[in-house]
C-alpha cells in the first residue's frame, strides 16, 4: 500500500507542472516546483527563477507568508542546504515553520546529497521521498548526468523519412516532417541550455538555431567545425551577437576559448583533431562553461559520430510520412555493427502526431 495520500500525488503532481513551466529558464540550475498546502488548501506555489533569483521553494514559501507554519511542502527536487548564488532553502523552510516536507527525488548534486534532507529532520520536520520520483528524474535527467559526470547532457535529434533519409537526391531537407512536428522540435530546443549543429548543415540550410514556438530564454548556438571560417551571410554570422553564439573547433592544438571583440563569437579549441576525442572534450568544456545541455540537430557526421562513440544521452528521431527511394543517409558508422553488437533505445517512447511519428530512448551504449 503506498504511503501517499491521493491528496499527495495531486499535489506533487502540481510541484511537477510548476517545474516543467520553467524547464530551460534555469539552466544551471534545475527546474523545480514547490506548492505549499495547509488543511488541503494550496497557500503557496513557486518554481525556480532564473540563475541567481531564488529557489521554487522560497517562492512558494514567501508567497504562503504565516501560513506555511505547519503545513506540508511538496518539492519536486531536494531542498539545496548549501550557500550558492542564493541561501540555502533548507533554512527557509525550518524558519517558515513547516510541519511536513515531501520529495520527490532526492538531489546528487555532491553538495546537496542528502544532507538537505537530513538537515530537516533534525529540526524536527517529517520528510518523505519518492513520490513521483522518475518524472522528477526525468524532468531533469539532464541536470542529474551534469552535475554527476560534470559533462553536459547531449540530446540529438534526427528527421527522416520513412525510408531512412535526412535529404532527397538533391540534398533538400525542408520539409521532411509537418509543422507539427517541428513545434514538437522547437519545444524541446527550449528545454536546452545549447542547440548544435555542424558546419556542414550551416552551409546547406543556413539554420536559425532559434526557438521560434512560444516565448522564453533563446538557447545558445553552437557550430561544430574544424576551422574559424564561417560564412558572413550566415543567419549565425550575422545574428551572433542576439544571444551566446560559439563555434567549436576540432583542432590539435592548446585547449581553449577566445572570444573575438568583433562580433562576440567564442571560439573553443579543443585541442583535439579525433572527432571522438574533440566531442568528449567538448561535453567537458560545456559543462564547465555552464552548458548543461545541448540539443545537436545533426547533420549525418556529427551524428554518427556521437552515436558510434557513445555520446548521446539522449535520442529524438521524428519520422514525416514520406518516401524518397534515395538520398542522404542519416546514420553512417565508421563500422558496420552486427546484429548482436547494434544500438538499441533503452526506455523508448513513441508517440504519433496526425500521420507521422517520433520516438526517443537511450542508446544503450552511454558512455
Amino acid at each position: 500500500m503506498s504511503a501517499f495520500s491521493t491528496e499527495d500525488h495531486f499535489n506533487m503532481k502540481s510541484a511537477l507542472a510548476l517545474a516543467e513551466r520553467v524547464k530551460g529558464l534555469t539552466h544551471p540550475n534545475p527546474a523545480v516546483g514547490a506548492v505549499v498546502v495547509k488543511n488541503g488548501v494550496t497557500v503557496g506555489k513557486g518554481a525556480t527563477a532564473p540563475w541567481g533569483g531564488p529557489h521554487a521553494e522560497k517562492t512558494a514559501l514567501a508567497a504562503a507568508g504565516l501560513s506555511a507554519r505547519n503545513a506540508t511542502l511538496y518539492v519536486t527536487l531536494e531542498p539545496c542546504c548549501h550557500f550558492g548564488r542564493t541561501a540555502p532553502c533548507t533554512d527557509a523552510v525550518i524558519a517558515a515553520g513547516c510541519k511536513r516536507v515531501i520529495v520527490a527525488v532526492r538531489d546528487p548534486n555532491p553538495l546537496v546529497a542528502g544532507k538537505g534532507i537530513a538537515q530537516l529532520r533534525r529540526h524536527g520536520i517529517e520528510v518523505s521521498t519518492g513520490l513521483l520520483r522518475h518524472e522528477a528524474t526525468v524532468l531533469n535527467e539532464d541536470f542529474f548526468w551534469a552535475v554527476t559526470r560534470k559533462r553536459a547532457f547531449i540530446t540529438l535529434k534526427m528527421a527522416f523519412s520513412l525510408d531512412g533519409r535526412i535529404a532527397d537526391i538533391r540534398g533538400a531537407s525542408k520539409w521532411i516532417t509537418s509543422p507539427a512536428l517541428r513545434s514538437v522540435v522547437h519545444h524541446l530546443r527550449a528545454h536546452h541550455t545549447a542547440i548544435a549543429v555542424g558546419k556542414g548543415t550551416l552551409l546547406a540550410d543556413n539554420p536559425k538555431l532559434t526557438v521560434r514556438k512560444g516565448s522564453g530564454k533563446e538557447p545558445v548556438r553552437i557550430i561544430f567545425s574544424s576551422g574559424t571560417g564561417l560564412p558572413r551571410e550566415s543567419y549565425f554570422y550575422r545574428h551572433a551577437g542576439d544571444c551566446r553564439s560559439i563555434v567549436v573547433i576540432r583542432k590539435k592544438a592548446r585547449r581553449h576559448i577566445t572570444v573575438s571583440r568583433r562580433h562576440g563569437i567564442e571560439y573553443w579549441y579543443t585541442g583535439c583533431e579525433d572527432p571522438v576525442g574533440s566531442m568528449s572534450t567538448f561535453t567537458e568544456m560545456a559543462f564547465e562553461n555552464h552548458l548543461t545541455s545541448v540539443f545537436v540537430e545533426g547533420g549525418q557526421r556529427i551524428a554518427s559520430v556521437l552515436l558510434e562513440a557513445g555520446l548521446v544521452n539522449r535520442l529524438y528521431l521524428f519520422y514525416g510520412n514520406r518516401l524518397f527511394g534515395d538520398g542522404r543517409d542519416g546514420i553512417l558508422f565508421n563500422r558496420g555493427l552486427p546484429v548482436e553488437q547494434c544500438i538499441s533505445l533503452k526506455n523508448r517512447k513513441t508517440f504519433i502526431i496526425g500521420n507521422e511519428l517520433y520516438l526517443t530512448g537511450i542508446p544503450d551504449n552511454l558512455r
